[in-house]
């Protein structure tokens, strides 16, 4: 077991002993565990599961950010994080729909803005994979 801290702008959404966490990186799909190497990376959009002995896990959806593993606890820092009834799934549908509108005229945008828009529909679907709506 490994203290953990899940934090959002809005305020810390857990901070609990961990067994295992699981994660959708940079680097794929990651597991952390007791003592695991020092690491420093990119959280992409997906669900976070926390385990801990003889408990069901908690999973939760969240966006962006990083995690950072220690020797002595583990901090995941993101944008936004939901349960996956909380996901407001007409507001993910309307995200997901503006860029989807916004990338279809791509020859108008800069190099950044086709980002932002990728990184928006990518967030939106994902949260509303998460939520059980199907897309498309």
């Amino acid at each position: 077991m490994y203290p953990l801290e899940v934090v959002t702008p809005k305020g810390i959404i857990y901070k609990g002993e961990a067994y295992q966490t699981v994660v959708r990186t940079a680097d794929g799909e990651i597991g952390v565990l007791e003592n695991h190497m020092l690491l420093l990376t990119k959280v992409l959009p997906g669900k976070l599961r926390i385990e801990k002995e003889g408990e069901e896990p908690k999973e939760i959806a969240v966006t962006y950010g990083i995690i950072d593993v220690r020797g002595d606890k583990v901090i995941i820092l993101v944008e936004e994080a939901y349960e996956f009834g909380e996901i407001d799934v007409e507001k993910e549908k309307a995200l997901l729909k503006e860029a989807e509108e916004k990338l279809a005229e791509r020859e108008k945008l800069s190099l950044k803005e086709i980002e932002e828009f990728e990184k928006l529909k990518e967030r939106a679907e994902i949260l509303l994979e998460l939520a059980g709506v199907k897309i498309h």
